[in-house]
């Protein structure tokens, strides 16, 4: 119960790496808000905690969500909506990585930039970014600028709001709801082919991105962090 008596905040929350990481930080003790679209939606009975529906996108309606939470320990901003992308030239479009970016960066540096002045002394505050930033991929351009983007301003944010701790999380193929959408045997086929390349020798899950949270939000001498949770992405021979 390393996490008693403290607050956390689940920002995107609702499913995958975000409900689990929010499970994990009950468990640890600390009292959990979970804000996003579709917390309204989600059941209590597995851990306690507490749900506020909110549309990331809504500048006056996430800052006005932080000024009735009031003080908290820890900010932890999974929510991140992103397409897919394709071929730069064929494909991509202008209005595609103005999506991407209003769909993740602008989400979470808003839930930052309104959370972080209740941030209580000796808290934190983790980002997601995600692999595309650091092995280059086809298709991913916009996904890569994202997440990119979002691993540049955690030095200077962990500077800048100290003592108040600031990381992010970059994980890499994961188990989760983002795929929806793909037939399972596409999905089964994406997850066999990175199981034979990485050297983890498996994608990853919801609860591997769970303890990289608890480890970044319980170790205070972390900060100014990208921690890639990745299975060896980078080393990858894909």
């Amino acid at each position: 119960m390393i996490l008693e008596g403290q607050r956390a905040v689940v920002f995107g929350g609702a499913s995958g790496a975000g409900l689990a990481s929010a499970k994990l930080l009950a468990a640890a003790g600390a009292d959990v808000v979970i804000a996003g679209r579709g917390a309204g939606k989600l059941d209590s009975k597995d851990f306690r905690f507490t749900a506020r529906e909110v549309d990331g996108k809504d500048v006056g309606a996430v800052e006005r969500l932080f000024a009735e939470l009031g003080a908290f320990d820890h900010l932890v901003i999974t929510a991140g909506q992103t397409n897919r992308g394709g071929s730069f030239v064929d494909t991509i479009t202008d209005r595609t990585f103005r999506e991407t970016f209003d769909g993740k960066f602008w989400v979470q540096i808003t839930a930052a930039h309104a959370g972080a002045r209740h941030v209580r002394r000796g808290g934190s505050i983790t980002f997601f970014s995600g692999g595309a930033s650091r092995r280059a991929m086809r298709g991913m351009t916009n996904i890569a600028a994202v997440n990119g983007a979002l691993d540049a301003v955690v030095p200077t944010l962990a500077l800048e709001l100290a003592p108040t701790r600031v990381n992010a999380i970059s994980p890499g193929t994961l188990r989760t709801s983002y795929w929806t959408g793909l037939a399972d045997e596409e999905q089964e086929k994406i997850f066999g082919h990175l199981a034979t390349v990485l050297p983890a020798g498996r994608v990853g899950t919801a609860e591997d991105i769970a303890n990289a949270v608890l480890f970044l939000v319980t170790t205070s001498y972390v900060t100014g962090t990208v921690l890639a949770v990745d299975g060896g992405l980078p080393h990858a021979s894909l």
